[in-house]
């Protein structure tokens, strides 16, 4: 099983006609958590890729600028488990891929995507809310679990001493 951690915004590319995003990650209360992630598990056939969306920018368009990019520089803090959360994830891909979510069926929207000048393409918008070990089931082989959430606290200042 892959795992993958995605904050809001964040998205996977799956195969090449799936997309999910995480639109947004609440507390039990229904509350925005903010510097919430969630550890999605996916679980797929070999022959299907899986990349993150800000991996698949890079990897379609190859730039060799010459400079090295700069490392992140770490944050102090730590990740707090969140116990009870829910994420709300939009799933779009073909129209007619069954989508099931603890084996109940989902209903999706259709949305025009315009691929070139001339062709369209019609795609359904699933808006899924999972909670804790939840499971999405797509087309029967692709199954994403919902592992955990988190959030990311920054870590306090020492206390400082006055000196009189």
């Amino acid at each position: 099983m892959l795992v993958l951690r995605r904050r809001i915004n964040e998205s996977v590319v799956i195969g090449d006609e799936v997309t999910l995003t995480v639109e947004d990650v609440c507390g039990g209360d229904g509350r925005r958590i903010f510097g919430g992630t969630v550890r999605l598990g996916f679980q797929l056939p070999r022959c299907i890729a899986v990349y993150r969306s800000e991996l698949l920018a890079t990897h379609r368009k190859v730039t060799h600028a010459g400079k090295k990019a700069e490392p992140a520089r770490p944050r102090p803090g730590r990740l707090v488990e969140i116990p009870d959360a829910e994420v709300r994830l939009r799933i779009e891909l073909p129209q007619k891929v069954p989508v099931c979510c603890n084996g109940t069926p989902t209903a999706g929207i259709d949305s025009q995507h315009r691929l070139d000048g001339a062709t369209h393409t019609s795609k359904a918008v699933h808006q899924i809310v999972c909670r804790k070990e939840d499971r999405i089931t797509i087309c029967n082989n692709i199954t994403i679990v919902t592992v955990s959430f988190r959030r990311f606290v920054f870590a306090e200042d020492p206390p400082r001493v006055l000196c009189p």
